[in-house]
């Protein structure tokens, strides 16, 4: 009698029936701080009374059923997801995530070979990624002993964008992190090719899986937007050219309003030329580039890169202003900085003219070795939670 052929389990095929690999590359589904929460909450003895605007018993009539319209999400949001975030402020950093740089040898993207012009031009170069991951090890060190909790990313194996490989795959600092959740962006220059159409949203993708902090918004249409800085909690600051647009723009602003402060002021930075970063000029499309708190009332600035508007209205609202040198914007970028709490900010340690002028204005530095970075410390930072902190305006 023929030997009845052992059935074979069919292959997981994906939309385009193409089968998919055998092991899961793109993510570890791991119980997380979402499943934690959850088990705490169910241990709990749960009643009415814990209900808003419950009446009590036999006075169901009496409930108003529009009460709800006017609970704001903010009040229940952190019993929904197990925590709370925001980093829209400078008060004391709480939480980050940083990606963690990958074993192996220096890296060099592929466009570097095609076209070695274009890709330079836009900030891709060669990663040192043993120099790197001694860089980040000793930073991650750094803000640990100052109370910050780090959380570490893991970027898929050969991660791939919309538009292929994907640069700066150590970054972690594309989300702005508001109360409630996250701002996904859209870049605008032409780095975003390389760079941009994936990153955030992958970054996205392991917030909300593993921190349980859903996006707020995430910037559609035709529309360009990058993170901005938060000078106080009442104060933001946005660069407008090509790295965001009107439309970009237009789509975060009310969501920073309403989950912020519908008093915040913004500080819109109108950016000229046509490149994220200028190696000649030092100008950037990016406001972390550009301008880092340092205190309520002081600011560390490249002030070539503001208009004179932005530049006017600093001065206007008795800011005190440390500059940044021309040849350390360009080498050092130290306006990409971290402030763990008012009047304590992490800069890049190579630019020590900054350093010095910073500790002059009264403020404590920590200098930090990011050498190996193609950008600087906070594109490479994901600030996920600070606590409250000061307002500039009353």
């Amino acid at each position: 009698m023929a030997r009845k052929k052992q059935q074979q389990k069919p292959r997981v095929s994906g939309r385009r029936k193409a089968a998919l690999p055998p092991e899961r590359r793109s993510h570890e589904f791991v119980l997380n701080e979402y499943d934690a929460w959850q088990e705490r909450q169910r241990g709990r003895n749960w009643t009415l009374d814990q209900v808003p605007f419950y009446k009590g018993k036999g006075h169901h009539a009496e409930h108003n059923p529009f009460n709800w319209h006017h609970h704001d999400f903010l009040k229940y949001y952190d019993q929904v997801y197990g925590r709370q975030c925001g980093a829209a402020g400078i008060g004391k950093l709480k939480d980050v995530g940083l990606v963690r740089v990958k074993e192996g040898a220096a890296v060099e993207h592929p466009f570097l070979k095609e076209d070695p012009d274009f890709a330079r031009r836009e900030g891709l170069r060669k990663v040192d990624r043993a120099r790197l991951r001694d860089q980040q090890a000793a930073y991650a060190e750094n803000l640990q002993q100052h109370g910050v909790k780090v959380y570490w990313i893991d970027f898929p194996d050969g991660f791939r964008g919309a538009y292929g490989p994907m640069g700066d795959a150590h970054s972690a600092g594309d989300l702005l992190f508001l109360p409630g959740g996250t701002i996904v962006p859209k870049y605008g220059s032409a780095l975003a090719s390389i760079a941009g159409f994936g990153r955030p949203e992958y970054l996205a993708r392991w917030v909300f899986w593993n921190l349980g902090m859903p996006p707020l918004v995430t910037i559609n249409g035709k529309g360009v937007w990058a993170p901005g800085v938060f000078l106080a909690e009442d104060v933001y600051c946005q660069a407008v050219g090509v790295g965001t647009n009107e439309d970009g723009l237009n789509q975060v602003l009310p969501k920073i309003k309403s989950v912020v402060s519908e008093g915040v002021r913004v500080l819109r930075i109108l950016t000229p030329g046509w490149s994220g970063f200028d190696a000649e000029s030092g100008v950037s499309a990016y406001a972390n580039n550009l301008i880092a708190p340092l205190d309520v009332d002081k600011v560390l600035v490249y002030p070539a890169g503001l208009d004179k508007d932005s530049n006017w209205w600093l001065w206007s609202n008795g800011y005190k202003i440390v500059e940044v040198p021309h040849e350390e914007q360009i080498r050092d970028r130290p306006c990409n900085a971290v402030i763990i709490e008012p009047g304590l900010v992490a800069i890049n340690a190579a630019a020590k003219g900054t350093i010095a002028a910073v500790r002059k204005a009264g403020v404590e530095v920590i200098p930090i070795e990011c050498g190996a970075l193609s950008a600087g410390l906070a594109s490479a930072t994901m600030q996920i939670w600070r606590d409250a902190g000061p307002r500039k305006f009353d």
